[in-house]
């Protein structure tokens, strides 16, 4: 560790400043010299710039030959475009780090697997690139593919095994789903092989089975699978294929096995007899699959040797075909013919038994008890499997809460199906079942299987929506499935299940009992528990007892039992641990010393794992020797725990042993809180040393670091952003200023020269309005406390003296700095001249008003041409004397039309002024919706009118903004031509009371929102925005602002914003 320096005051620590020391570059070289690791930096293209010592014994190379070449020729071609990509998204900062495993070229032209770290550091200015950490995995890759052929692949005939067959199956049956094909599953068996290895013997047997395992291999193709189930029996999948493909192959195989096989002396003949399901037709779901090939190839051993057979539906099982079965399972779900038994699931410690896992039973009336494997596959495929679950899970939670009352306290477990835990209500289900059945949650154990667990984003997402609830999870038929062993870590389980299948072997088959010790120790280091499932015998039992698995069931303690019958033998179950198993004694002394052993590895794990450093030193023979140093910090000052215990500091920096035995010195003779700071390896940290005592004598000395590099980056930061925002600032065009509270300038920036002189500094500590316009002076003090009261940003315009004592018109925003305590402590003003801008707006404007005016006229005259025409064509029915009372109503409501037309044309253009008030809002709201209830009535539109509790009063003239109301509802009515809904929400903010009128009509272009509130005229729509123009026009009176959104065939959204408080009286009130 490198660059302390002393700091005795306790209490000012993390505030006193130290003298920064810089690196020592051998020193560094020499821990990358002796490092496994290779670590290296590289530019943004790939090209190396730097690789430690370390790359010789990774990859063979030595710095000359590497020197040149670009990463990217070091990858496997099958890697790169990955590669690429991940490489891209790091340069690009989509990511900051990334890990992944690759291979790389080693220097003798072998590839080697690699764990490859990449961490951007181009924004760095010290390194300017990216550093990369890698390290040789090839060992514990081939250790992977070991153990992968173990569980996957039969040990007699190499050949993939019934794992595999469920896997590959699976997903292949999802992919022909996807891609609308047919897939063909093949089950052949060996015609008279229990003759042979009878009398020839099992030797000769076996060599038989690996031989014609070698001719199968000889007719499927690579996106085939050859499986052997087990016994004489094997599996071919065929993906993608037509049955009349499936016809040549069975021939093939056919032929292939009817040869004789020479094995040592003996011609010895056999046959197979072939069964084919194919799906869909035959089955949707692998069970069902393998179910009908099954029962076909019984067909075809029936019709002789060497013969195949197709599955039909017809032969299959008249009374109890898939069909039958479907429908009867729907009368067992009404007429409640299922039961359910539980098996219990023992303390293999203790022999308590510690919970129980329900099992689905069917009684058939007709058919008599129905085994699970034969309808849960039917009642999968079905999707009856969803109310069956549903059921299953409140009758086991039922009767574990009648135990529960009872004082039998047991976890109940629940075997979910792959279509219930897709389902995306199931918490909600597991939740409802659990309140209507009163059971405690933490009661309830829900069981999947690792196939459910393909998803890893949304297997996740669902387990921790299930744990919130408070129930226990499980994993089931564990190690018969592909889970990433890295995932696992991340689901949100309590159990693991191993399989009965690994379970049946043990003491017959050694691979098997690898199996079983590995996935319980790594059970237990991932701290979770582990249930055998299928213990039979008593060497099961002892075998899992002396490797600690933590709970068992199986047969050797209870069958699944109906309630009754188990709570009568719950004494005897509860003896079989004693009866069967190790003694009492013997299995104590071994969970004694998991639990001692377990105890330390926690400890260390604890320090290991807090973000700082923990060590330890004695005084041995005038030594100060190191006995623990451990936590992340002492990884990031690139040091590892072996490097320091057992040693003094100048064994592994001897440059420093002198400053550092300073401060060692004052602890051990007693001194409290020695502190010193540092910096290694870019990491900035303080340490504080405390003597530990054992009555008066000091026994050793504890230190704690921590890491204050954020800290320090901070104060540097602080202070080479102040130097460059002022120096932005100073060269600015625009006008900066900074006010406290009551106005007063603070901060001037350079750029009020032009405008002021050059004794612009001068207004530092004086009022911010000294040099403007009089008549501006009452709005900027209006604007400074609305800022200060809404604590929102503000713009204004007002007018200030120029060097020449010309008036200029400044442009200016007002950003309030909040304080900790929640109130304004400054306010930042930017401004920036736009008196150019002005001019050039008034010339635009003489020409706009040419424009508006032509608009009005052309759209006045188009709108009253309509009722004059109407008017004309009835007077002239009055002349013919064709006289009706009617006729004179229609004139007199046309003349009225072209009276309101009139009237909103003068209003525009002789505005009346407002009469402004504080009103309750309810008093704008009056008999508005009962204006328009006939309308809405016979328009088939319902209007609604929703106003927030906390709506209080609003200053404004009630009937102006009534009329604007009335207007826009009135806009929506016209929308809405085949009915809809219209609703009209009233909402109070700090600043504003917020009205929004929504509707679900034909809604408008953008092109059409964009001229809102300006006059237009068009022979295609009704109208020429007068009523719009004066909605505008009154709201901008009221200082306030209409917002409108609106999307064609969709609906249209306005928000009219209006201050809650005048702003004359704002600021007399602050006055």
């Amino acid at each position: 560790m490198v660059n302390q320096s002393s700091n005795n005051n306790k209490n000012t620590v993390f505030e006193q400043e130290k003298s920064p020391v810089q690196n020592n570059v051998q020193e560094f070289e020499a821990l990358l010299r002796y490092s496994t690791d290779v670590i290296g930096i590289i530019n943004k293209d790939g090209g190396i710039i730097y690789q430690s010592p370390a790359l010789a014994k990774v990859l063979g190379y030595t710095q000359n030959e590497i020197k040149g070449l670009n990463s990217f020729q070091l990858i496997h071609p099958n890697e790169l475009h990955t590669v690429r990509n991940l490489f891209d998204d790091l340069v690009n900062n989509k990511i900051s780090k990334v890990t992944k495993e690759m291979r790389l070229r080693h220097a003798d032209g072998s590839w080697i697997f690699c764990e490859v770290t990449a961490t951007n550091h181009l924004f760095d200015k010290k390194i300017k690139g990216i550093i990369v950490n890698y390290r040789d995995i090839t060992e514990r890759k081939l250790y992977e593919e070991e153990i992968h052929q173990l569980v996957y692949h039969d040990n007699l005939t190499g050949l993939p095994n019934q794992y595999m067959l469920d896997s590959f199956l699976e997903s292949e049956i999802y992919k022909a789903k996807y891609e609308c094909t047919r897939l063909a599953l093949l089950i052949i068996d060996l015609d008279r092989f229990k003759v042979i290895n009878d009398s020839i013997g099992h030797t000769i047997g076996d060599q038989l089975l690996k031989e014609v395992g070698k001719r199968l291999v000889s007719i499927v193709s690579k996106s085939d699978l050859l499986v052997r189930k087990g016994g004489d029996e094997f599996v071919i999948v065929l993906p993608s294929i037509k049955k009349d493909q499936v016809l040549k192959v069975v021939d093939n195989i056919i032929n292939l096995l009817t040869s004789p096989f020479k094995i040592k002396s003996y011609d010895i003949f056999t046959s197979p007899s072939i069964g084919v399901s194919i799906f869909p037709e035959d089955g949707k779901t692998k069970d069902l699959l393998y179910k009908h090939a099954e029962f076909a190839m019984y067909q075809a051993k029936k019709s002789g040797n060497g013969q195949y057979h197709f599955f039909s539906s017809a032969e299959f099982n008249g009374d109890m075909n898939p069909y039958t079965i479907e429908v009867e399972l729907r009368k067992a779900i009404e007429q409640k013919q299922f039961t359910l038994h539980y098996q219990p699931r023992i303390n293999l410690s203790t022999g308590e038994l510690i919970g129980v896992e329900a099992l689905i039973r069917w009684e058939h009336p007709k058919w008599g008890l129905i085994s699970p494997a034969s309808f849960i596959p039917i009642a999968e495929d079905s999707g009856l499997i969803v109310p069956i679950g549903n059921w299953v899970l409140e009758e086991a939670c039922k009767q574990n809460k009648i135990w529960q009352v009872s004082g039998m306290s047991c976890v109940v477990s629940v075997n979910l199906s792959p279509k219930q835990f897709a389902h995306t209500n199931l918490a909600s289900v597991i939740k409802n079942t659990l309140f209507n059945t009163g059971l405690d949650p933490h009661l309830l154990e829900i069981e999947i299987t690792e196939s459910m667990t393909a998803d890893i984003t949304r297997t996740v997402a669902t387990l921790e929506e299930i744990k919130k609830l408070g129930i226990q999870v499980s994993i089931d038929d564990f190690g018969t499935g592909f889970s990433s062993l890295y995932y696992l870590k991340k689901f949100p389980v309590n159990t693991l299940k191993i399989d009965r299948s690994f379970v049946s072997e043990l003491h017959n088959n050694p691979d098997e009992e690898t199996i079983v010790k590995t996935i319980i120790s790594m059970a237990r280091n991932l701290n979770l528990n582990v249930v055998a499932e299928g213990i039979e015998t008593k060497e099961q039992l002892a075998f899992l007892q002396q490797h600690l698995c933590h709970e068992g069931q199986g047969f050797l303690f209870s069958k699944p039992l109906p309630p009754s019958v188990l709570e009568e033998k719950f004494p005897t179950i509860q003896k079989s641990v004693k009866q069967f198993g190790l003694t009492k004694d013997y299995n104590e002394k071994m969970w004694a010393e998991e639990l001692v052993h377990l105890a330390k590895k926690d400890l260390q794990e604890t320090i290991r794992l807090q973000q700082g450093m923990i060590k330890k030193f004695k005084k041995i023979n005038g030594k100060y020797i190191h006995t623990l140093c451990d936590g992340e910090l002492v990884y990031k000052l690139g040091f590892i725990p072996s490097e320091i215990v057992g040693k003094e500091f100048k064994d592994f920096a001897p440059s420093l042993a002198d400053e550092i035995t300073v401060y060692y010195e004052r602890a051990w003779y007693g001194e409290e809180n020695v502190t010193y700071e540092g910096e290694a390896n870019g990491i900035h940290f303080l340490t504080t040393l405390r003597p530990v005592r054992v009555g008066m004598e000091i026994i050793e000395v504890i230190g704690s670091c921590i890491d204050i590099t954020d800290r320090k980056k901070a104060e540097d930061a602080l202070q080479k952003s102040e130097e460059k925002y002022r120096l932005i600032a100073e060269n600015m065009s625009d006008l900066i200023l900074l006010l406290n509270v009551e106005g007063r300038v603070k901060y001037v920036s350079p750029s009020h020269k032009k405008y002021i002189g050059p004794k612009y500094e001068n207004l530092l500590g004086k009022l911010s309005f000294e040099y403007c316009h009089p008549e501006d002076i009452m709005k900027l003090k209006e604007n400074l406390v609305v800022i200060m009261q809404s604590k929102e940003t503000s713009q204004v315009e007002f007018r200030c003296w120029d060097e020449t004592r010309n008036w200029r018109i400044i442009e200016a925003t007002g950003t309030p700095i909040i304080g900790k305590d929640g109130y304004v402590e400054h306010i930042v003003v930017v401004g920036r001249d736009i008196t150019e801008k002005r001019k050039t707006e008034e010339l635009l404007q003489k020409n706009h008003k040419q424009v508006v005016v032509s608009e009005l006229a052309a759209g006045f005259a188009h709108e009253i041409r309509n009722p004059l025409t109407t008017i004309k064509g009835f007077i002239q029915l009055l002349k013919n004397k064709t006289i009706k009372q009617k006729y004179y109503d229609i004139i007199i409501q046309e003349f009225e039309h072209v009276e309101s037309i009139t009237r909103d044309f003068i209003s525009l253009t002789k505005p009346k002024s407002n009469v402004m008030l504080h009103a309750n809002v309810n008093q704008v709201l009056f008999n508005l919706e009962n204006s328009f209830s006939k309308l809405a009535k016979i328009r088939n539109i319902t209007l609604t009118i929703e106003v927030a509790d906390n709506v209080s009063t609003i200053y404004c003239d009630i009937e102006q903004i009534k009329r604007v109301l009335i207007h826009l509802i009135q806009n929506s009515f016209d929308a809405l031509q085949n009915g809809g809904k219209i609703l009209l929400q009233v909402i109070e903010d700090n600043t504003f009371t917020v009205f929004t009128v929504i509707d679900n009509g034909v809604g408008m272009s953008q092109e059409r929102v964009q001229k809102l509130g300006e006059p237009y005229f068009s022979i295609k729509e009704k109208g020429i925005g007068l009523g719009l123009m004066l909605c505008y026009q009154i709201i901008r009176e009221h200082n306030g602002t209409i917002n409108v959104k609106s999307k064609e065939n969709v609906g249209t959204n306005v928000e009219i914003k209006i201050p809650k408080i005048n702003k004359i009286e704002l600021v007399k009130g602050e006055q």
